[in-house]
């Protein structure tokens, strides 16, 4: 009995996960989703809207968020993680520059819209957002998340190291299982698979008994007090980067 509800429960799962491959439009290019998650956008409530400038990376972008302040920023994708094309490895360097063409040729000088997840900046602290992008699918218009697309197409794969939604993770988890086994994009190539998740940046800052914003060791604000903290934390708590002293942001090279 017990093997026969064992066996069950894998079919029950299997057919939960039972997703079909369709080839969706955005702008000139043609690109695989799952028609399963095409209404995804649906039951998003808070959204802004932004133009995504630049790609520094297949999974971190430039953007301009507030048409008024004309500020530009840089975001992160929650739960996806591309190789880094600036990296000393230059396999992994490699696999970076094609994840950050694909990314470049379906976001750079588009409309997106960005929500959000209960933790607002990564370890970089750089702010963390779904990145949703208008594509079409048999006449229909749907906004489609460009995070669960890059693992979808083998350019990216799941980021556990930040916490985020379960079900957008077990969505991501089974989209990745499935481009790895589809040999899709990055995939590939059989070194993809042994290249390293991004390593979780996260230096030692400083932070006060008044103040709000963090420090470097040698801060002149730092004279009646200094706590020391790491950056995750610092940011956490909400302290903003001194301007004086300038202290770890984003790593080198981005």
């Amino acid at each position: 009995m017990r093997k026969v509800l064992l066996l069950f429960l894998s079919a029950v799962s299997t057919i939960a996960f039972a997703l079909t491959p369709i080839t969706i439009q955005i702008g000139d290019a043609t690109t695989t989703y799952y028609e399963e998650y095409l209404d995804l956008f649906d039951g998003v409530t808070q959204y802004d809207e932004a133009l995504l400038l630049s790609v520094i990376d297949g999974d971190i972008f430039t953007l301009i968020r507030h048409k008024t302040l004309n500020l530009i920023e840089v975001v992160h994708l929650i739960g996806a993680d591309a190789p880094d094309s600036k990296h000393e490895d230059e396999a992994i360097a490699l696999f970076g520059s094609e994840s950050s063409s694909f990314a470049r040729l379906l976001l750079e000088d588009r409309k997106v819209f960005l929500s959000y997840d209960e933790l607002q900046r990564d370890s970089y602290g750089l702010y963390l957002a779904y990145i949703w992008i208008p594509a079409s699918y048999r006449g229909e218009t749907y906004n489609v998340l460009f995070n669960l697309l890059a693992i979808a197409c083998g350019y990216a794969r799941v980021y556990y190291t930040h916490p985020f939604k379960a079900d957008y993770m077990e969505i991501f988890a089974e989209a990745e299982r499935l481009a790895s086994l589809d040999k899709k994009g990055l995939w590939g190539d059989e070194g993809f698979a042994a290249t390293p998740a991004e390593p979780l940046y996260d230096p030692v800052v400083y932070i006060t008994n008044t103040g709000e914003k963090y420090h470097q060791y040698h801060c002149q604000y730092l004279l009646q007090s200094k706590i020391p903290v790491t950056l995750s934390e610092a940011v956490r708590m909400g302290y903003e980067p001194c301007s004086v002293c300038r202290p770890a942001v984003v790593c080198v090279g981005y």
